[in-house]
């Protein structure tokens, strides 16, 4: 059979897949799907709970981080939660707050900027909690570019019995935050780095900076500790492969061939792979986000990882 043949066929099953989940979905959702909410020091955090047919919240669960500023109901959280219910994996995709109270959809560049990356730490352990309280034992920590360095790093420093899996969609491993902003902004960030140092050295590190290039947004109001917690080039959330060998659960990297973001992942992490604790699988022609079926196809790995470290839980339980 020629390959074209066999990529003719693969597609048209990847179709009748993709109308299949869907319309059973389209019914099973009516009950599964819940959005849950918790108080976290003062303000309303959420999330958007997936249950598997047939299992409970007990049976175990992939709690998902989106990246960059971004929710979990965008594209490759949405499909990456129906993915896994296809697979009969339970799912919660939370949205990290950035300091907005009930915070739902992209965060507006327009708005004042005053998160922090180590804020992620205090809401992942909450919603660990969320699931501990509930009589959860299993927890496959999964999480999407600069949320799975902050998963990373979360992982490392706050060991959660709960937590059995991690797995890494298109981690960060460019370390260099000069190359990252001036690539985007075609200038120098000296100027905004030393206005934000200067501002933190007079303990006024809660003042905007007006007009300042930051991430995906041009032009926005920015505090001087958000600017430098997200710029400084300290080995905390940039180094992504300095921690896996600090890792204490097994650890799936998922990348692309076409990443465009973050092109170099499987060289930086090639190192630390033992296929034990650090395994690494690459999905042909992704692009950083995964669309199309592509987060399928990423999903599928993910399952197999979890379900093959599941089974070797339960025998050394025996």
């Amino acid at each position: 059979m020629s390959s074209h043949r066999s990529s003719d066929i693969r597609y048209a099953r990847k179709i009748l897949q993709l109308v299949t989940g869907c319309l059973l979905l389209s019914l099973s959702n009516l009950v599964q799907a819940e959005e849950v909410n918790l108080q976290h020091r003062g303000i309303t955090i959420n999330g958007n709970l997936e249950l598997a047919e047939g299992k409970q919240i007990e049976d175990g669960v992939v709690l998902i981080l989106h990246g960059l500023m971004g929710h979990n109901r965008m594209e490759i959280m949405d499909t990456a939660q129906q993915a896994l219910l296809q697979n009969e994996q339970s799912s919660l995709a939370v949205n990290l707050s950035l300091g907005i109270d009930n915070r739902h959809g992209f965060y507006d560049c327009s708005k004042p900027h005053r998160h922090m990356q180590e804020d992620a730490f205090g809401e992942i352990k909450a919603w660990v909690n969320w699931l501990r309280n509930r009589e959860v034992k299993q927890i496959t920590l999964m999480a999407h570019s600069r949320g799975a360095n902050q998963a990373m790093v979360y992982a490392v420093e706050h060991i959660d019995p709960e937590i059995t899996q991690l797995v890494f969609l298109a981690p960060g491993t460019i370390t260099d935050s000069k190359q990252l902003f001036e690539g985007r902004y075609g200038k120098s960030i000296g100027n905004v780095l030393n206005r934000a140092n200067e501002l933190i050295a007079q303990d006024r590190g809660s003042e905007l900076i007006e007009n300042t290039d930051f991430m995906y947004c041009p032009q926005a109001p920015v505090s001087a500790k958000t600017f430098k917690s997200y710029y400084d080039d300290r080995e905390t959330f940039r180094n992504f492969p300095s921690f896996l060998p600090r890792i204490t659960v097994p650890a799936l990297i998922i990348t692309g061939t076409a990443d465009e973001r973050q092109p170099h992942v499987a060289t930086h992490v090639q190192p630390y792979v033992d296929g034990e604790m650090v395994q690494l699988k690459v999905v042909e022609g992704a692009g950083h986000f995964f669309r199309d079926f592509n987060i399928e196809d990423a999903m599928e790995l993910a399952v197999e990882f979890i379900l093959e470290k599941q089974s070797k839980v339960a025998s050394k339980s025996f």
